[in-house]
């Protein structure tokens, strides 16, 4: 497999990944779904079709075609100058995407390693205020809290052994917003959303490219937190007290680039903020109705996508073009098997099979046992007859031929063809023969 056909693949992939995307963001705008609970499985849902478009792609092989019991399989190899052969553009392309994953990969690294850290250094809450002990009783979860200079918003990690670190001016807070605050964070730990987290980060650092997905991964956090939010609101019925928290750690410092639940994201606030203070309500038949139609636009978008931007099977015979025997006739009945190698220029379509018969041991040959191969190079012309053949390697057993190289010729020089096709013009070819005889 070769850098353009990963890039290749992997730019057709991004496409369909592109085209879903706006299909689905499209629908949930025009269908106005706006339920915290229901978005974030919907995003979620979004994000996980364009993860599993490759299982849709019938994965035909570069240039396949069926003709009769014949699979035909074509790989195209454009002529470069000799700069471009030393440092193909593919293969830079490639380097870059493999070297972004690599930063991203360490990017993550770098920052469990400073969450680790974080934590090492943190002072433990053994004490426990009133608003952490409420909060504890409410939610039904005990992680370990702990203090720390070193963040500017309450942050949530870790999964066996979770813990929340909560800055020290989260101590001067008035009991209410810090009762609100804690139940935030002890939501994200009975919801196990550390994990989802790590699990976005992964995909982000894999398509760093590709803005399509950090969209999705966008709108599955601001999801997420909405509906934290409301959950919040629901238990505590603090409505008031939780807006003025978010807008107080809104004014704090920034918080450290983590891979963590962080409890705002400024960017997001506006939004969160928004509906918080309206009750956003559907009816549950147009809910139902709106969600149906939503995922048949996803269905639609992924059978259009895979469609319309195919990804390419590597061929059988990655360095040349492989034409071989199917179901039809072939292999032979007496242990022959024939396979056509055809190497042609970028822009050239490769000739299509008509008739190809299976050359046949001679009944000498099958006395003797002679089995192995024997590689001929055939010319084919501009009307897609056999011009020329020539034998170019034989290699059997017990340095007998008994007429099988002949033979191959003879069979070689009945082949037709359709023409190989150059910018819509019949153009001649050559192609290599390789037939192998085996005595079963």
């Amino acid at each position: 497999m070769s850098a353009s056909w990963w890039v290749g693949n992997l730019a057709a992939y991004s496409a369909q990944v592109a085209l879903v995307v706006a299909m689905g963001g499209l629908a949930a705008a025009v269908l106005r779904l706006k339920q915290p609970r229901v978005m974030l499985a919907y995003w979620q849902a979004l994000l996980a079709a364009c993860l599993l478009l490759p299982l849709l792609e019938p994965w035909q092989p570069m240039g396949s075609a069926q003709v009769g019991g014949i699979t035909m399989t074509t790989r195209a190899e454009a002529g470069v100058d000799s700069l471009a052969s030393v440092f193909p553009l593919h293969a830079w392309v490639l380097l870059a995407l493999v070297a972004g994953v690599g930063v991203g990969l360490l990017r993550l690294a770098l920052g469990l390693a400073r969450l680790s850290h974080c934590r090492r250094t943190a002072l433990r809450i053994d004490a426990l205020p009133d608003a952490l002990r409420e909060a504890q009783a409410l939610i039904g979860v005990e992680p370990t809290f702990y203090f720390s200079d070193r963040v500017g918003s309450p942050v949530t990690f870790g999964w066996l052994n979770p813990g929340v670190i909560f800055p020290r001016w989260f101590e001067r807070m008035e009991e209410s917003h810090q009762r609100a605050i804690a139940c935030h964070e002890l939501l994200h730990v009975a919801r196990r959303d550390w994990l989802l987290n790590l699990l976005e980060e992964l995909i982000l650092a894999l398509f760093w490219f590709h803005p399509a997905v950090w969209w999705v991964a966008r709108s599955i956090r601001l999801s997420r937190e909405q509906v934290v939010d409301c959950e919040v609101v629901a238990l505590t019925g603090a409505r008031k007290p939780y807006l003025h928290a978010l807008l107080e750690i809104a004014a704090a410092p920034r918080a450290m680039p983590v891979p963590a639940p962080l409890f705002l994201v400024e960017s997001q606030l506006a939004r969160r903020v928004a509906l918080l203070a309206k009750e956003v309500r559907m009816s549950k038949p147009r809910l139902i109705a709106s969600l149906v139609v939503a995922l048949a636009v996803l269905v639609v978008a992924g059978w259009w996508a895979v469609r319309t931007f195919h990804l390419k099977a590597p061929a059988g015979i990655p360095s040349e073009v492989a034409l071989a025997y199917g179901s039809a006739g072939a292999p032979g009945s007496d242990g022959t098997s024939t396979f056509m190698f055809l190497k042609v220029e970028g822009d050239i379509k490769g000739p299509v099979p008509i008739s190809m018969p299976a050359p046949s041991y001679t009944p000498q040959a099958k006395k003797d046992k002679v089995q192995g191969a024997v590689v001929a190079a055939v010319a084919v012309d501009a009307s897609g007859n056999v011009a020329g053949v020539k034998l170019t390697a034989v290699s059997l057993s017990r340095n007998l031929s008994d007429g099988l190289d002949e033979n191959v010729m003879q069979t070689l020089r009945t082949w037709k063809f359709k023409p190989a096709m150059k910018k819509g013009k019949p153009v001649p070819v050559m192609v290599t023969v390789e037939t192998t005889f085996r005595l079963f």
